[in-house]
């Protein structure tokens, strides 16, 4: 072979490898490109919500009720919940709060016949653990971008009182959680746990919500209740001695036998899209029947409305006025506060305000300052605003807003009456409260 040939042969060698190595180089800047794009393919779940079935701190046996609207119309076999402190970022799981045991509740509006079943192994990207659930099923639907839900039970709150937590939400179209590609879906709700009045709570992801008592007794009366929750103390309300005579409401002063107080609820979140505020009354433990009203520990009261036992009748969900004499327990909401509320104009009487009374609880209907604070300490005769009580032990709303609420109160008035023959004793309920934000 000629020198000439040769040193051709030499030069399309050189740049046959000049070509592999610059295929090479592209072929590698375009790697993290790829990877990018596959780890942004998961869309984002909206109209999220967390509620759940009781906000008291370390409570056994609640239920978490998930609410969303997925992004993808991809089947959807694999879900992963992780609760964190945060909403982003690093996750650290909540004090107190555990996942072990969680069973299967039920679920909505899935595309599919197959439900969701706990994965206790996991795989993947989801092993279950205290603050993990791993759900699976093998249905491979297709999915449409409509609202559904999936409720898992047996679950213990966190510990710390008054404190937010969070849950991340990933949805996977395979039902061993890989992820890429097979991660479609993701999303962080937020919930709340609170101190009881005996009361508690529940909510999301910029939200503080509490629960306590307070002096004040007019909605429109400034620079007197706390400027957040930090600032909320007190954990009950006492409405002194009843009798036949009169009709006690709060605040009852001391002479009285009550401690001058009103039940406070404050709320701020940025949820756009509402929040609901409802209560239950916590069932006693001990005795028998109207376990949820104002009672003697321990009573075994009769069914029905009598007067002759341990317990004072419940006013009932349906708002009325309370007569001397006619032993009945109600609470109402007397005014709307929005002495902390820096966000927005607001003012109850001109009913400029974002968080709104359900119709069983607004006290005489209206929004005058004046009249829904009329009935106070031990009135004689008939209440002049309508009071309710649920002693069911199921959740009643009490009030709700559409939009966001910046430190907006609710002042509780809590009122009753005895009848002649209602047994003498100490009475006493307890109250749980949960807030529900939709984001």
């Amino acid at each position: 072979m000629n020198k000439h040939k040769l040193k051709t042969m030499k030069a399309k060698i050189q740049e046959v490898g000049l070509f592999f190595a610059i295929a090479i180089m592209a072929i590698t800047l375009l790697l993290p490109v790829l990877v990018i794009k596959q780890a942004s393919a998961a869309g984002q779940i909206t109209a999220r919500s967390l509620a759940i079935s009781s906000g008291v701190p370390s409570k056994v046996g609640v239920q978490y009720t998930f609410t969303f609207t997925v992004s993808t119309t991809s089947d959807v076999e694999g879900i992963k919940v992780q609760a964190c402190t945060t909403a982003v970022g690093t996750c650290s799981a909540p004090a107190g709060l555990s996942f072990t045991g969680v069973t299967y509740g039920t679920q909505t509006g899935w595309q599919g016949a197959t439900n969701f079943a706990i994965d206790g192994t996991g795989a993947n990207d989801c092993t279950p653990s205290a603050s993990i659930i791993c759900a699976n099923r093998t249905d491979a639907t297709a999915q449409t971008t409509t609202s559904r839900t999936i409720r898992f039970d047996t679950i213990t709150n966190p510990s710390t009182v008054n404190s937010t937590f969070f849950a991340r939400v990933g949805l996977y179209n395979a039902n061993n959680y890989t992820t890429g590609a097979g991660f479609v879906d993701y999303g962080v709700t937020a919930s709340a746990v609170v101190q009881t009045l005996t009361t508690s709570a529940a909510v999301a992801e910029v939200l503080n919500f509490c629960v306590g008592s307070t002096s004040v007794n007019d909605a429109e009366t400034t620079a007197t209740l706390p400027t957040s929750c930090a600032g909320v103390t007190g954990t009950g309300v006492n409405i002194g001695v009843l009798s036949s005579g009169g009709v006690n409401v709060s605040p009852v002063d001391a002479v009285d036998g009550g401690d001058d107080l009103n039940g406070l609820v404050m709320l701020r979140t940025n949820s756009q899209n509402g929040t609901t505020v409802s209560y239950d009354a916590v069932q006693a433990i001990t005795g028998t029947n109207h376990l949820g009203t104002l009672r003697i520990s321990g009573a075994n009261c009769n069914a029905g409305t009598v007067s002759t036992d341990g317990c004072i009748n419940a006013r009932g969900t349906t708002q009325g006025t309370i007569v001397s004499g006619t032993e009945h327990f109600g609470m109402t909401i007397a005014g709307v506060s929005c002495d902390s509320t820096t966000s927005y104009a607001c003012l109850f009487s001109s009913t400029n305000y974002n968080l709104v009374r359900d119709t069983q609880y607004d006290g005489d209907g209206t929004a005058s300052n004046t009249t829904n604070f009329t009935d106070s300490g031990v009135i004689s005769g008939t209440s002049t605003s309508g009071y309710a009580w649920d002693e069911t032990g199921t959740f009643d709303q009490v009030a709700s807003s559409s939009t966001y609420v910046d430190d907006e109160a609710l002042l509780l008035k809590f009122a009753a009456t005895s009848a002649l023959i209602t047994p003498f004793g100490s009475y006493t309920v307890q109250t749980d409260f949960v807030a529900v934000t939709t984001y």
